[in-house]
């Protein structure tokens, strides 16, 4: 399965070896009868900080209270451009079904294959516990 064109436009700005690995990881889901797609690649501040109010400021997303623990500013996110002027994060979920984002969705396997890429898996975050997250080392 190729990137979509969506998924694409998503990965601009994102550190070139997180792009491979992400593609790669995409691909390997998809030959396995899960196919995902990118959520979001690089964020701006203001991004950010809307991510950082929501359960705080304002309302939730869907279950989720916190989202982030990042306020972009003081803390900022792996998905904000670093020194090497990339984004080192990426959030995928699933294609195809109701819940992307759904606990009974296969993110063990998938967490399996970010770390096997050498990256880390937010999934073994405990707070906030974040499956769709994949950032390099």
């Amino acid at each position: 399965m190729a990137l979509t064109g969506r998924d694409i436009d998503r990965l601009i700005g994102v550190h070139p070896t997180l792009v491979t690995a992400i593609t790669e990881i995409l691909d390997a889901m998809a030959a396995a009868g899960h196919p995902m797609f990118v959520v979001q690649g690089v964020r701006t501040v203001a991004q950010q900080q809307a991510l950082y109010a929501r359960g705080r400021t304002t309302p939730p997303i869907g279950s989720k209270f916190i989202v982030t623990m990042k306020d972009g500013v003081t803390h900022r996110s792996n998905h904000q451009p670093h020194a090497d002027g990339y984004g080192h994060a990426v959030d995928c979920a699933f294609s195809g079904v109701v819940n992307p984002f759904g606990d009974q969705m296969p993110w063990e396997d998938y967490g399996k294959r970010v770390e096997a890429a050498g990256l880390i898996w937010g999934g073994r975050w405990s707070h906030p516990h974040d499956s769709p997250h994949a950032e390099l080392v």
